[in-house]
């Protein structure tokens, strides 16, 4: 399997330690994550999990975002986010100078305040299909915090499918934070450890 949103989720694991738009889904229920009472995020409780693990220097939690443009093909949306415990200096300037991708063509972008972000476009092998990539970095909590989205261009998505999936990047990051304890609303939490 040769998904772009596989590859660079293994060499980061090697390596490294929001609402969706309304035309992409009716979603509006959030669930939040903890990693290890330091850092929290929330995703459409829509987003089926598809890879979770979990270490005492690493977590990392991959998400499949619903596209009915992909019913029927090898292709999907993904999400993916990476916490790595930066214990030392070193780690933390490790983190702050490793490349966000691997990719010569990245472009360095700015999206949300406070992230590093970049993006370039790859070919998925197996089937030919495009896909935009987009990288986003930065320490949270004493965590290097790694986000990758990865969607296909497929001849179904709506024309403005990739400014609706910046917009889902966007809601995404900006849930990353710091952990601030339980929300009062009372929404489902899922700590990790």
């Amino acid at each position: 399997y040769n998904h772009p949103m596989a590859q660079k989720t293994f060499v980061l694991f090697l390596f490294v330690t929001g609402l969706l738009a309304p035309a992409m889904a009716a979603a509006t229920d959030l669930v939040d994550f903890t990693i290890v009472n330091r850092v929290q995020f929330s995703v459409p409780a829509n987003w089926p999990v598809i890879a979770n693990k979990s270490t005492s220097e690493k977590t990392v939690f991959a998400f499949q975002i619903p596209n009915p443009a992909d019913k029927g093909t090898s292709d999907s949306s993904n999400l993916s986010i990476i916490a790595t415990d930066l214990r030392t200096a070193q780690d933390r300037d490790a983190f702050q100078t490793q490349a966000s991708s691997t990719d010569h063509n990245a472009l360095e972008k700015k999206l949300v305040d406070g992230w590093g972000c970049s993006t370039f476009s790859a070919i998925q092998r197996s089937n030919q299909t495009q896909y935009v990539i987009w990288d986003c970095r930065r320490i949270i909590a004493d965590c290097g915090v790694s986000v990758r989205i990865a969607w296909p261009h497929l001849p179904k998505n709506p024309p403005d499918y990739d400014a609706q999936m910046e917009i889902v990047l966007s809601n995404f990051l900006t849930s990353v934070g710091p952990f601030k304890g339980v929300p009062k609303s009372g929404v489902l939490r899922r700590p990790v450890n």
